[in-house]
């Protein structure tokens, strides 16, 4: 986050007077949604963005260092965000006791800032929302390990993968997990020729761009081509993104995976969480329709094998599951939205699976463990990770 406050007049005070307004009931209610995005042809994308993003936090006002009575002794930074996704972290510690600061590191001085600060550890969840404030994250991420011996969380190798579908792409076949049958190119004759003998339907996906945003599904070859070409030439803007970050240069082809069903498996720390992800259209991503029910075994210990190989311990696994009862992993994200107290109800009851390596069996604790957008065990694995624990 940038904790800079937006002064003085011009297109930012107009960005903050569209962002009330769209972020009205009553507009949202008497305007439609292609009314809305009209209007903001008239005001800079990040200026409407930043402000509605600070409108939605409820702790965008919040003390930079934190005054609320601790349970344990070590303070950890926050590293605040654009889009205000470290709001969760901030909840996470009130919730729970632990000393904060809260540290920007998208300023020029961010080396000395992060080297002064007093925290053993730090929470990150990257911006997504533009293609350099991501990159601009993963190079000072890369520094804070590599060259000042920082410990993050989650880990680098972790947020290397989020919202980048490509290097999850390579990942997944390095480790030899299976999923979807994925090519990447970077050359525009391969990928034309690719799109003359390639089976149809086939999935198409930029790099960036979560919940189904920059994902289509082409069934005819022509159309398939078409957008392929534009991919390399002009680029695309995913969905409700700012008209200037155009992806080009590369295209993502992945095979079509008919009649699967799609499993959400979360894994904080220890603990695992699953429900079934329902479909809208082509997508299950995105369509914000959930089952919940016990998740199969096999399911849970799939996940719990991948995210092991990759030494993960907050990742979501975007799962399908084939008619034949095969499992392949379609997404991973370290970071992910998580709206609810909850993420699993095994019989209308809330909890979470944890494995018991000396019966090697799943056991359900209930209870409501993914407060705070799941941050809150975030919170306590890197304590974990530090050695600390919360005092009564």
């Amino acid at each position: 986050m940038d904790e800079q406050r937006e002064h003085g007049d011009g297109p930012q005070d107009q960005g903050g007077f569209l962002a009330r307004l769209a972020h009205a009931p009553g507009f949202r209610r008497f305007f439609p949604k292609w009314f809305r995005r009209f209007g903001r042809l008239f005001v800079p994308h990040e200026a409407y963005m930043r402000q509605l993003w600070r409108l939605n936090d409820p702790y965008a006002d919040a003390e930079e260092v934190s005054t609320c009575p601790a349970r344990v002794d070590v303070r950890l930074g926050i590293l605040t965000e654009i889009t205000h996704s470290h709001k969760n972290y901030i909840g996470a510690c009130r919730d729970l006791g632990v000393p904060y600061r809260l540290l920007d590191i998208s300023a020029p001085d961010w080396v000395r800032v992060i080297r002064e600060s007093d925290c053993a550890g730090f929470l990150v969840h990257p911006p997504s929302h533009l293609t350099i404030w991501k990159q601009m994250f993963d190079e000072r991420l890369k520094v804070m390990v590599g060259d000042l011996g920082k410990t993050i969380y989650p880990s680098y190798n972790e947020l290397w993968l989020y919202e980048s579908k490509r290097r999850m792409a390579y990942w997944l076949e390095a480790n030899d997990v299976p999923h979807p049958r994925t090519r990447v190119f970077y050359d525009l004759e391969e990928a034309l020729e690719s799109c003359r003998t390639v089976d149809l339907p086939i999935v198409v996906k930029s790099d960036l761009g979560s919940g189904a945003s920059g994902v289509r599904i082409f069934r005819d070859r022509s159309p398939l081509r078409r957008f392929v070409a534009r991919c390399f030439r002009t680029g695309i803007v995913r969905r409700d993104g700012d008209p200037r970050d155009r992806q080009w240069g590369s295209v993502l082809l992945q095979e079509y995976v008919p009649d699967a069903r799609e499993w959400r498996v979360i894994r904080l720390g220890d603990s695992f969480f699953a429900h079934q992800k329902l479909k809208m259209g082509d997508f299950h991503s995105g369509s914000g329709l959930v089952e919940w029910c016990d998740p199969p075994r096999r399911l849970l210990d799939f996940a719990r094998e991948t995210t092991d190989k990759g030494g993960f311990t907050s990742m979501n696994l975007d799962t399908f599951e084939t008619p034949d009862g095969r499992y392949f992993v379609s997404e991973l994200q370290s970071v992910f939205g998580s709206y609810l107290p909850y993420q699993m109800r095994v019989n209308d009851t809330p909890g979470r699976y944890l494995y018991d390596a000396s019966r090697r069996e799943w056991v359900f604790e209930r209870g409501e463990f993914n407060k705070n957008g799941s941050c809150n065990l975030r919170v306590e694995t890197l304590l974990r990770m530090l050695g600390k624990r919360l005092s009564p």
